[in-house]
């Protein structure tokens, strides 16, 4: 299990994971929306032999626009990683199934047929049952219960029924099915962030691995590049790291390498930056936003922080360790692998001049 914080709050999760969330909300949203659409047609056909004729055509219009509506929300595929974007769709998404409900039910009140039709009174509790489908915080089924039970109450009031033993059964059993949701949902949304970090996170240093790295590479060059924002990559490796194991054994290496690691991550702003092992003694540092000038900084503070620091090994000796820096900045129309190589050669000219000192492609 997750801390509680990071299951009652999306803004204690990373940079890199609420991407990741987003856009699993993003993809079955879509899902759910295109089978919505599909349904809400389909089912005038059931309407025709259940409902009374006098209601049929507007409850078919109704489920038309509906449908036209939940097509809408399949086809809007823009910025799929967005947070925003997503909880917006999926507020879109119970919006929708609310609005056509409020619609149908007051019209059936208004013809006297409210009772006498099934499957509709059901509407509700089919909604919030719904919310069990999407990995959300706490805080997130909190606010969709209070909705989706604000727009019961405001139907049972127009209805005239509010307070009576119906609409008391129908309230309670609406908040009982969302905490099976919200449990539900709470369960799914701390299985991703134990299966995220599993994938994406490096075992012996805990921070990110090459894939989470790359991708989100890709993810935070796209984003610089469509808000004309700068974008730094710092590439690291540790000195004579073979010699320091041939030396001290690889238990000892395995020490620098945390300790390595603790200084990236205290050298890292907080869901903006990403630092992870690019592979054995190599690390890599993204930072979105940041310019050649504030990346030298960061390097010289990284550096500075490595000869300033000593680790005790098994062997009970007090050891140092160094580390050389590629710097490389994102060039206008440059790629992912072309920006990693500037700043290898980088890295190679720093080693080549002596380590222990940062080099820009």
């Amino acid at each position: 299990m997750y801390p509680l914080q990071e299951l009652f709050s999306a803004g204690s999760h990373t940079h890199y994971f609420q991407h990741t969330r987003s856009y699993y909300i993003f993809r079955r949203v879509r899902i759910i929306a295109l089978l919505l659409a599909i349904l809400q047609s389909a089912w005038i056909l059931v309407d025709q032999w259940l409902l009374p004729a006098n209601v049929q055509w507007p409850i078919a219009i109704a489920r038309v626009i509906s449908s036209l509506f939940f097509l809408g929300l399949f086809f809007w595929q823009t910025r799929p990683y967005s947070s925003r974007l997503a909880l917006l769709r999926l507020l879109l998404l119970f919006t929708g199934l609310t609005a056509f409900h409020a619609f149908s039910s007051a019209l059936l009140l208004i013809h006297g047929y409210e009772q006498s039709v099934a499957g509709y009174q059901f509407f509700p509790f089919m909604i919030i049952s719904m919310m069990a489908i999407f990995p959300l915080v706490i805080i997130e089924v909190l606010g969709l219960t209070l909705l989706l039970t604000s727009a019961e109450l405001v139907t049972q009031l127009t209805r005239g029924i509010l307070g009576n033993i119906n609409s008391i059964n129908n309230v309670w059993l609406l908040l009982v099915l969302a905490i099976v949701a919200a449990w539900a949902t709470v369960n799914q949304l701390n299985m991703l962030l134990v299966l995220h970090r599993q994938a994406t996170r490096d075992a012996l240093t805990g921070l990110a691995n090459r894939r989470l790295i790359l991708e989100q590479l890709d993810s935070d060059m796209e984003s610089c590049r469509e808000n004309t924002l700068p974008l730094a990559v710092l590439l690291f490796d540790l000195d004579k790291f073979k010699g320091f194991n041939d030396t001290y054994g690889h238990a000892a290496g395995d020490i620098v390498l945390k300790q390595f690691a603790n200084i990236l991550r205290k050298h890292t702003r907080k869901k903006l930056d990403l630092a992870g092992r690019f592979g054995g003694e190599e690390f890599l540092m993204i930072l979105p936003g940041v310019d050649e000038e504030a990346a030298i900084e960061v390097a010289k503070a990284i550096g500075l922080t490595c000869r300033q620091t000593s680790v005790a090994v098994p062997s009970g000796e007090k050891v140092g360790f160094t580390t050389s820096i590629g710097i490389a900045v994102l060039k206008p129309g440059e790629s992912q692998s072309d920006l990693i190589r500037r700043a290898d050669e980088a890295l190679y000219s720093a080693k080549d001049a002596g380590r222990d000192r940062y080099e820009i492609a």
